[in-house]
């Protein structure tokens, strides 16, 4: 015959093992991932990840986060770069990227206000092991150097360390029907989507140029490139790329 005694202390154990587990869990946000990408960093175990998600309240944060290759991706809002966009290919000390601010030129303010393209101020600190460069820029001389999005189809590529040429490009959405013999752009905020097979189905990229004296916003373009022809993920390098991690 079973000791009520020993039944009614399971009963409490297992009632607080669930007080504790609820406890544990309380007040965490359950993220919906939505966008994920991830790029390795030459010469070290270090990788950077490109999110968007979605959780409680409609909240959608999303950019950049550190982590080591041997951990599992989390949304960790505390740790997420105060970067609008990669500036350079991280490297194994430096990261370098670019966002905005008001600086008097938000809502009605805009059409008023005269545009900034040198950085109003440079923050630097320290990132999981990396010193990260911040360019602040005023929000209309940002904007009015962001040229929207882009779309071309390709026939054909070439890789360099630092860049990528694309040939025969036609914008098939544009009423103007533009055509590019060759498009070259930097590495660092390429983003590659694959397609069932696992081959690369769309090129987004992210390409802001500075002036090499003045670090002044010359150029900002959003471009998204789909090839004529199959390309398979292997055929880029890992360097200065992210790759797609949900399809």
């Amino acid at each position: 015959m079973n000791n009520p005694r020993k039944i009614n202390f399971k009963i409490f154990n297992l009632i607080l093992s669930l007080l504790i587990l609820y406890s544990c869990n309380f007040g965490k946000t359950e993220w919906s991932i939505d966008q994920l990408y991830r790029q390795k960093i030459d010469g070290t175990s270090k990788v950077i990840y490109y999110f968007s998600a979605w959780g409680g309240r409609d909240s959608n944060p999303r950019g950049f986060i550190i982590l080591d290759s041997t951990k599992q991706f989390q949304v960790e809002i505390e740790n997420i770069l105060p970067i609008y966009q990669l500036s350079q290919i991280p490297n194994k000390t430096n990261i370098e990227g670019i966002t905005h601010d008001c600086y008097g030129t938000c809502g009605e303010l805009y059409y008023n206000s005269k545009p900034v393209f040198r950085p109003m101020k440079v923050d630097i600190s320290s990132e999981n092991g990396f010193k990260l460069k911040t360019r602040i820029y005023q929000y209309k001389g940002y904007s009015e150097h962001n040229r929207g999005l882009e779309r071309y189809v390709f026939e054909k590529f070439k890789e360099t360390k630092d860049s990528l040429i694309f040939y025969n490009l036609d914008d098939v959405e544009s009423m103007n029907g533009i055509h590019l013999d060759t498009l070259k752009v930097k590495k660092g905020s390429v983003y590659l989507l694959f397609n069932k097979k696992n081959n690369i189905k769309k090129i987004n990229v992210d390409n802001v140029t500075l002036n090499f004296k003045t670090n002044s916003i010359e150029e900002i373009r959003h471009i998204a490139l789909t090839p004529k022809n199959e390309i398979k993920n292997k055929e880029l390098s890992e360097r200065g790329i992210f790759r797609e991690l949900l399809k």
